[in-house]
Formats: structure tokens, C-alpha cells, sequence
């Protein structure tokens, strides 16, 4: 049988291979035969198995992967809340940038001149996705454009 790359499944059908494997362990079956009837490796049924003995049912849950929420954060909670105050209170001209609209390059920017912190704009934007904000272009029209006569 080919090998079952577990990384792949859904959580269900990994709980469903993982109960599988436990039941057939209970059963007195060895690594291999199980290898062979599952497709699960055997390092893999042996870690399953251990996790059972340790934790019981729990262990066969799928726990959720990657890096907890809020961790690995360029900037502290205290950095954000002054960043986002600053933004949407003042302009870009009160701290030296021109233009009196806030873009991801001034934000950037502003975040190396407070806190020397080097950030890019993918970055800048996350955060302002975060924070309840988004970049939003103006209205272009001319500047003596009589809206009544349009």
C-alpha cells in the first residue's frame, strides 16, 4: 500500500487514521502489519500510539498548526495603539511627511522615524487590516467642477 502523507488529510479523515491506527494497536498488531494495512509509517504509528497512551481520546483531535495568534509581532500593543491613534487623528504633514493623506510607504516611514523599526508595505497593511482600517483612494475630479451642472 502507498503511504498516507498525513499533513494532507482533513481533520476528520486524520482523527478517522488516527483511531485506526489505535484500534488495530489494541488488537495486538505490530508497526508493520499496520503500516501495511493503513498506510500510515511506522514512526508515525508509533507517535500516535504514544500520544494515546499519554492523553487518551484528546490526543486524537487534530490540533491547530502555525504560530498562535499575536505572535511574532513587528510592532508591541502599545506601538499599535499609538501608530493607529496617530493616523487617525493627525496628518503625515504634523510629523514631516508631505501630502495630507496617510499611504502604506508614510506609515512605513513613520514607524522607522518613531520606533526604528524597518517594516514593508505588506506589512503596514496587515496591521492596518488589524487595526479596522483600509487604504481607500479619493474622489478624482476637478477642482472647480460644479457638481449641480454634472
Amino acid at each position: 500500500m502507498k503511504n498516507v502523507d498525513l499533513r494532507k488529510l482533513g481533520a476528520g479523515e486524520l482523527k478517522q487514521v488516527r483511531r485506526q491506527v489505535v484500534r488495530l494497536k489494541e488488537m495486538g498488531k505490530t508497526g508493520k502489519e499496520i503500516e501495511e494495512l493503513t498506510g500510515v509509517r511506522q514512526n508515525r504509528i508509533s507517535e500516535i500510539w504514544t500520544a494515546y497512551q499519554r492523553e487518551g481520546e484528546g490526543s486524537l483531535q487534530a490540533k491547530k498548526r502555525g504560530p498562535k495568534p499575536g505572535k511574532n509581532m513587528l510592532l508591541t500593543p502599545e506601538e499599535q495603539a499609538e501608530i493607529r491613534e496617530s493616523i487617525i487623528e493627525k496628518t503625515p504633514e504634523e510629523f514631516g511627511f508631505p501630502g495630507s493623506l496617510w499611504t502604506l510607504k508614510k506609515i512605513c516611514a513613520f514607524v522607522w522615524k518613531q520606533y526604528r523599526k524597518k517594516m514593508s508595505d505588506g506589512c503596514a497593511s496587515d496591521y492596518m487590516r488589524r487595526w479596522g482600517l483600509s487604504c481607500q483612494r479619493p474622489v478624482k475630479r476637478a477642482r472647480k467642477q460644479d457638481p449641480f451642472r454634472v
